[in-house]
């Protein structure tokens, strides 16, 4: 025990350089060993947008996703193992940044520390930058965004506008990988003002509508592009698909005169019940997909917001069955089962990859949802002081837990699949509110 406390203040005389070691060496362990790139249903997407970024002609894009990530693929030409080296590098950069958001918070070498290496040492973190999906981009922006408001103080009233712009531009550049994440600039813009008003109204009002308007700009021009070349004013359309995955569970009560998308809608939900698992019950509208397109004779767009049509009706019809999905989505989001998406064939030795599935499922998975648990527990003690102070307390942690609460219900509102999956972005942040909080909670033990 003492030669572990020895060690342990060693590497703290230099923590910076040693975290950063040890996120280097992590990293490298799984190119050896894995040496793959986790390619999914999701990537052909983002692998075709890049295709139009790349010939400088979005005109008749179709309309799946959002630029962001396509983006970053096609800087590097579409050469796909360019964008893992450039995630891993960014997943590198990650740990520095948490660990100076965690420093610059709390002064305390140890929270920082021991965030850092708990976050970087998740198998669904480094994994995720061997994918070609958006986790690993926006999990970066999202720290990147924390780390800058807490940095440079940017929910003080007195903060610069050049940091304001700064940060206008980060929220917009998360919003372009994932679409839900309009919704922060609004939770930035809201806090701001509560929080300042009673000091400079006008100015707080200035500098929180200033940080709205490159993400609003992004949101309206990319949403026209899409109505000229769909027809639709929206990110994506796949939104109709997924307000139709929330309402899986009731689809049968859509009326007569959306007969034929409601009969095979439900037919195919009754296959997916009775032969699939139950976490592919989500998908059911994918399994009708096809015959949904050949029966209605609808383009995939129109049949999207003729899908997001039915089951915007049917939320308002049956609001106690919507939020009995809402509920479910919500738990969901918590849970582990879709946070780690990784190909176990890829890895050439079988000891190896029967130890990472085993400390995965038996250790980091079971781990990870404990944490989500004392976050939720924190977070709502959190929230509950701040009522019972009558919100004269506004400060930066309450900020951290409103914004993932609220992106929790914002995704549960709208999609109903791999919610834990949606939870990942925000798992450096859940983790360092945790352990804050343990530290505070040993603290006035001692």
């Amino acid at each position: 025990m003492k030669t572990f406390q020895n060690t342990y203040k060693t590497i703290l005389t230099n923590p910076i350089r040693n975290i950063l070691i040890y996120a280097v060496l992590v990293r490298v362990l799984v190119f050896i060993f894995y040496n793959a790139i986790t390619i999914f249903p999701d990537t052909e997407d983002y692998i075709n947008l890049a295709t139009y970024i790349g010939n400088l002609n979005l005109f008749n894009y179709t309309g799946e996703r959002t630029p962001g990530f396509p983006f970053l693929i096609a800087l590097t030409g579409q050469n796909l193992h360019l964008v893992v080296f450039f995630q891993v590098i960014l997943g590198v950069v990650n740990t520095y940044l948490l660990y100076d958001f965690c420093w610059v918070k709390t002064k305390s070498k140890d929270i920082a520390f021991i965030t850092a290496v708990i976050t970087t040492s998740f198998l669904s973190v480094v994994f995720y930058e061997f994918a070609i999906l958006t986790e690993s981009l926006t999990y970066t922006l999202m720290i990147l965004a924390f780390w800058y408001i807490e940095k440079y103080k940017l929910l003080h009233v007195t903060t610069s506008i050049k940091h304001v712009i700064i940060l206008s531009l980060i929220f917009s550049a998360l919003y372009l990988t994932r679409p839900l994440f309009i919704y922060f600039p609004l939770g930035y813009f809201l806090y701001f003002v509560f929080k300042n008003f009673k000091v400079n109204l006008k100015s707080a009002f200035l500098k929180s509508a200033i940080i709205l308007i490159i993400p609003f700009i992004s949101f309206y021009s990319w949403s026209s592009l899409n109505k000229h070349n769909i027809g639709y004013f929206t990110s994506s359309y796949y939104l109709g698909i997924n307000l139709a995955q929330t309402a899986t569970s009731f689809f049968e009560k859509a009326p007569d005169e959306h007969q034929v998308i409601r009969d095979i809608f439900v037919k195919h939900r009754n296959y997916v019940v009775k032969n699939e698992p139950y976490h592919k019950y989500p998908m059911t509208v994918w399994y009708a997909y096809d015959e949904l397109i050949t029966a209605t004779n609808l383009s995939p767009p129109d049949l999207s917001h003729e899908l997001g049509e039915i089951s915007i009706n049917l939320f308002k019809e049956h609001p106690d069955q919507y939020s009995k999905q809402v509920f479910i989505s919500w738990k969901d989001f918590w849970g582990g089962t879709s946070t780690l998406l990784w190909n176990v064939d890829k890895f050439e030795y079988k000891v190896i990859r029967k130890g990472l599935v085993g400390l995965w499922n038996y250790i980091q998975k079971p781990l990870l949802i404990l944490i989500n648990i004392l976050f939720l527990i924190f977070a709502f003690k959190k929230i509950l002081t701040a009522l019972k102070q009558k919100l004269r307390v506004l400060d930066y942690d309450l900020f951290l837990v409103l914004i993932i609460l609220s992106g929790s219900l914002a995704q549960a509102l709208v999609a109903y699949g791999t919610n834990s999956r949606f939870c990942f972005p925000y798992f450096a942040l859940i983790v360092y509110f945790v352990m804050t909080n343990l530290f505070s909670f040993k603290n006035s033990k001692s």
